[in-house]
This record gives C-alpha cells, sequence and structure tokens, in this order.
C-alpha cells in the first residue's frame, strides 16, 4: 500500500511498481537439485586394501570389488554431512567403498586434506567446491538436494553404471617392512580395449578409517575414511613399489588402498566442468548488470516523456 502510494498512477508510477515486482519476484532463491552427469573420463576401481600393520595376499575379480565413491567435502561443509550419511548407509550394505577428500588446509584448519588430493578431484572432476560425489569415476553429482526421493536412491542408480571388465580380475600384495615404508605389489589382468584412448594409472591411497576434529563447523566431530596421501604408482598394470607411510592424524589405524585410473585424455575443444559452470544449489538472480540497464531504460522512458 505504501509502495502503490509513494509510486504513484502515472507512466512512471507504473513502470517503478513494475521494477519494484520484477526484483521483488527475481531476488527471491530458488533450491534445484543437481542431476548426475557423465565425467568424460575413465573409470576408477579396484579398492582392495589391507591395515598398513599387516600383511596381505589377496587376489579378488573386479566385478564383485565394491564401488568407489570419492567424495569431496569439508569440515565446514554442513550439506555434505547428508552426502556422507548416504554413502555410509550404501558402505554399511557392503554396495561400496567411500573415499573423503578434504578440501587444501588452507580452507580447512583440519589439516585432513593436501593440494595433491584436491589436484586430483580437480584434475577428474573439475571440483571446485564440496559437495561432490564421483562414482567408478565415471558418474558425478554435486550438491546434496536429492534428484529422485533420496540421496540414497540417486547414488545407487549411479552405481547401475557398468565398467564393462568382463571377467577382469586383480592381485594385491602388501608387506609392511618398516614403521613408516611398506611394499606393495600389484598386477591386473584386465581387456581395457573399451577405453582404447585411456591411460592407465596403478595408486596406493592411504585412508585413514576414522580422525576427530572438534573445529568443524558441520557438526560432524569424527570424520571416515580419509584420504591422506596419494601416491603414483606408474602406469604398468604389473609391479612392486615401496611407499611411505603418511604420520596418521590421530590413532593407528591406516590403511594402504590399491586404486586403479583409466586416465582418457580431453578433446581439443572441451574444457572441465567445475562448480562454475555445473551452477550453484541455490540460484539468485539478475544482479546489478540487470539493474542499471534498467535504470537505463528507465531514465530514456523519462527523457523522451520530456521531449
Amino acid at each position: 500500500m505504501i509502495i502503490f502510494c509513494f509510486i504513484g498512477s502515472g507512466f512512471i508510477g507504473k513502470f517503478l511498481f513494475s521494477l519494484v515486482f520484477f526484483f521483488v519476484m527475481m531476488s527471491a532463491s530458488t533450491s534445484v537439485a543437481k542431476p548426475a552427469v557423465e565425467t568424460d573420463n575413465g573409470p576408477v576401481f579396484g579398492s582392495q586394501y589391507s591395515d598398513i600393520n599387516n600383511q596381505s595376499n589377496q587376489t579378488a575379480k573386479i566385478s564383485l570389488l565394491p564401488a568407489i565413491a570419492e567424495d569431496f567435502t569439508a569440515t565446514w561443509c554442513t550439506n555434505c554431512v547428508k552426502v556422507e550419511h548416504a554413502l555410509d548407509d550404501l558402505e554399511v550394505e557392503g554396495l561400496l567403498q567411500k573415499y573423503e577428500f578434504h578440501v587444501n588446509p588452507d580452507l580447512d584448519e583440519s589439516g585432513f586434506g593436501s593440494e595433491d588430493i584436491t589436484q586430483h578431484l580437480d584434475a577428474r572432476y573439475g571440483a571446485e567446491s564440496p559437495p561432490l560425489v564421483a562414482i567408478n569415476g565415471t558418474i558425478k553429482k554435486h550438491g546434496s538436494l536429492p534428484e529422485s526421493d533420496s540421496l540414497v536412491n540417486d547414488y545407487r542408480d549411479m552405481m547401475q553404471t557398468p565398467l564393462d571388465f568382463g571377467d577382469a580380475s586383480s592381485s594385491f600384495i602388501w608387506t609392511p617392512s618398516t614403521e613408516n615404508t611398506g611394499v606393495i605389489t600389484w598386477s591386473l589382468d584386465a581387456d581395457l580395449s573399451t577405453y582404447p584412448e585411456a591411460t592407465l594409472s596403478v595408486n596406493a591411497w592411504i585412508v585413514e578409517q576414522s580422525a576427530e576434529f572438534d573445529g568443524g563447523s558441520n557438526g560432524q566431530g569424527t570424520y571416515f575414511d580419509l584420504v591422506r596421501q596419494i601416491t603414483d604408482l606408474g602406469s604398468n598394470p604389473q609391479g612392486t613399489a615401496n611407499i611411505s607411510i603418511p604420520t596418521p592424524h590421530d590413532g593407528d589405524d591406516l590403511e594402504v588402498h590399491l586404486v586403479y585410473l583409466l586416465n582418457v585424455p580431453l578433446a581439443e575443444d572441451t574444457m572441465p566442468v567445475g562448480d562454475d559452470e555445473a551452477g550453484e544449489e541455490t540460484k539468485s538472480v539478475p544482479g546489478f548488470g540487470v539493474m542499471i540497464t534498467l535504470l537505463a531504460g528507465f531514465s530514456a522512458a523519462l527523457i523522451a516523456r520530456r521531449i
């Protein structure tokens, strides 16, 4: 009522009312669930593991190993809590192996993350801000809003994308040698012809089962399945290597995980899609550019009427 009285009923009044109405309506935020999208990269698979203090010798069919969920997160990310809980539910069912990748230490006082870790996610998925989940390296979802009735079902659907490795198998041997080092041996027997342009990268991921940090604003306190170190073992499907073991954040619960990655080169006209292109979960509009344009039009209208 006050706005109507102030604006008046003439041409200027109607224009001002339209302008006010436009910004009132358009300034409201809308939350939109982001759909899962393909990554344009090769699969991430494997996930055989051992406690770093124990010797292990394993051979398994790739098709029988759980799906791999790479979870980009932070201790200040409240939306990430929903994501972690959904992934934990699927992990309890034995359907996937969750790996938490935390942001750079300069962005999170917990010290869980590292530049190598965020570079890995950024190179493969354009991960600039959490939350982001990639399943088996081939499909990813930004944000924490479910597209279906729940995040659990969203991630369950994402796991249905086949890796198409046929009867592939992997052998994994871990032998601790000293307190800070160990020897890892691997052998991948797989037909990778489905990905003719991909380059194999064999990794050892050092994972901390759980770590405490009370300074995070998301209220978690305890964090699980944290990737603390990524060691590139090269591109040979068979080999042996010595790897160093980082100091755990707390406790004595580090594990070594054997992970295979197929990296597909980007086409020359293809750029990685990051969070800026993917958009925010909450989108608000028109900024000052729109306002300036409208005000310029309004001024022009006034001048025209006076002429």
